[in-house]
């Protein structure tokens, strides 16, 4: 779905309301998504059943920035980090305007931040998002549709 012109963008305004900010560089982008399941095993059943829950939604992937001068968009997201500051996600397929471009939105957290520095100019910051529990937000994908 994603691609090579997959583009991921946050926005400190919550709901989806707010104008999003590309990060300039990501690699590795995946979205995660899996169900809570919960085995049931009744005295006279065939067979062990699992019922399934509501899905944990996490974003992952890693920011390319220049060693020196990182930019803006690195601060805003390493103090995010740190701070534990609840921002607004939309991992899309292209340009998040553009019709038909595939886009998943999640409020979240960065739940994990590695920085990795190798000998060229280059700032290697891997990261994961994982939903909030302080937003009331869903995480949710959608087709940008035509004007």
């Amino acid at each position: 779905m994603l691609g090579d012109d997959a583009k991921l963008y946050y926005s400190a305004t919550l709901c989806g309301a707010g104008t999003l900010t590309e990060v300039p560089v990501v690699i590795d982008d995946t979205i995660g998504s899996e169900r809570r399941t919960a085995e049931s095993n009744c005295r006279g059943d065939a067979e062990v059943s699992e019922h399934v829950g509501k899905p944990k939604h996490t974003i992952s992937g890693t920011m390319l920035f220049k060693r020196g001068t990182p930019g803006a968009t690195y601060l805003t997201l390493r103090n995010a980090y740190a701070a534990g500051t609840l921002l607004h996600f939309a991992l899309a397929s292209g340009t998040v305007t553009d019709t038909a471009q595939h886009v998943f939105r999640i409020e979240g957290k960065f739940k994990r931040w590695e920085e990795s520095r190798p000998d060229n100019d280059t700032i290697k910051a891997s990261f994961e998002i994982a939903r909030s529990p302080d937003s009331s937000y869903a995480s949710n994908w959608a087709v940008v549709a035509g004007a």
